[in-house]
């Protein structure tokens, strides 16, 4: 074992590996005010450019499932060096692009890469830290990802408000070239002596054996089902607040960060609350909040009402996700016999596939159609409920 395998990792380190954490709200939450001037820009459809959102989710599903094994197998340090450059490289590819399809591929390759950086950046805490230590190397981490997730959409609309949609990739750019010089300059390598063999076959046959459990797939596509409420909102709230509501990007992107806000603050309340609530009745509760926030999203939008009624909607039905996710995440978990890492990243992986095949659905009728968002709402709603249902038999099993 690597003699240094117990000792913590230097606080500036941690901060490093927090800010490679930032890459999903920098991808995501930075772009989301610009779908509307890039729809313009090319000429296409709302679906059309909706699938730039798809395709940088789905790469951040897939990117953290290959990256996490190719690091355990050639080092935290290198894959991350050479992920991230690559992530610079497509950013300024994305500058000077004239082209939807090519923007296409440089969102999968941000994705992908992205994706990769949050995996090492997790995976790096684990190596050095166990325990309370982990957990609180963890939190840090988790810090450092909710501010990024409050500023970067405000960055977005004012990047809008001055130049166009490029300037965010070019903003993308510097940044991720900064972090490029910090991980070089800062991250140590903590899987020096101790690197792994491949075994992909391994891995698909692990999740193999996870899909066949209930109490491992129905918390799993519970949670995948909350992400696709966020995800919708992300990809229907810039077209129907800015051109249904007539909002600026810059109001669009300060309704976003409040959101944001209210995702950090549930987390930490959940947090707090399951130290004393039973979790399914915590899992209830926030659910409810969710689905009051649906119907409020539905009358809201069919009869038109003002924007104030149609923002509170959107904060009820949008903070619960980062209630019921970990809450989902840990149910699913605690249902498994074997190690944690496959059973983590086939849970990421099917949360950010789910919700990158959402995205495009929801502007299948055009920019000022609801209808598609409200059915996506409705379905994924009703869903949840029957799974919630369905997850209590299985409580009740595990208890008898």
């Amino acid at each position: 074992m690597d003699k240094t395998s117990n000792r913590q990792l230097p606080v500036m380190v941690i901060i490093m590996l927090g800010i490679m954490t930032t890459f999903g709200p920098l991808t995501i939450d930075m772009y989301v005010p610009s779908l509307p001037s890039v729809q313009s820009d090319f000429g296409t459809t709302t679906s059309q450019v909706q699938l730039t959102l798809s395709f940088a989710m789905i790469g951040l599903a897939i990117g953290q499932f290959i990256f996490g094994p190719l690091s355990d197998a050639y080092g935290r340090k290198k894959m991350a060096l050479i992920i991230i450059s690559l992530y610079v490289i497509a950013s300024l590819v994305a500058v000077f692009t004239t082209s939807l399809s090519i923007l296409l591929v440089i969102r999968l390759i941000q994705g992908l890469t992205g994706g990769g950086a949050i995996v090492i950046a997790k995976a790096s805490i684990g190596d050095k830290h166990k325990g309370k230590t982990l957990a609180k190397g963890l939190a840090s981490l988790l810090v450092v990802n909710g501010i990024i997730t409050i500023i970067a959409p405000l960055v977005g609309g004012y990047a809008l408000s001055i130049a166009n949609w490029q300037a965010i990739f070019l903003i993308l750019t510097i940044v991720s070239l900064a972090i490029l010089i910090f991980a070089f300059l800062k991250m140590e390598e903590t899987r020096s002596t101790e690197l792994a063999k491949l075994n992909f076959s391994a891995i698909f046959k692990d999740f193999g054996y996870l899909l066949k459990k209930p109490a491992f797939v129905i918390p799993m596509i519970l949670q995948g089902l909350t992400y696709v409420m966020l995800f919708s909102f992300a990809s229907a709230a810039p077209f129907i607040t800015q051109k249904i509501y007539d909002m600026t990007p810059q109001q669009f992107s300060i309704l976003f960060a409040i959101n944001g806000i209210g995702l950090i603050i549930m987390s930490q309340l959940t947090a707090f609350l399951v130290e004393y609530i039973n979790r399914y009745v915590l899992l209830i509760c926030l659910t409810v909040i969710q689905l009051i926030g649906v119907v409020l999203i539905c009358f809201a939008l069919v009869l038109h009402l003002p924007i104030w009624v149609l923002v509170i909607a959107f904060f009820l039905n949008v903070c619960p996700v980062t209630g019921i996710g970990p809450l989902s995440f840990t149910l699913a978990m605690e249902s498994r016999t074997g190690g944690s890492g496959n059973a983590s990243s086939l849970l990421g992986l099917f949360q950010f596939i789910l919700g990158g095949m959402m995205s495009p659905l929801v502007g299948l009728k055009g920019e000022y159609s609801i209808m598609p968002y409200i059915i996506i709402l409705c379905i994924t709603a009703i869903l949840i409920v029957i799974l919630e249902i369905l997850l209590k038999s299985v409580i009740l099993k595990k208890t008898t």
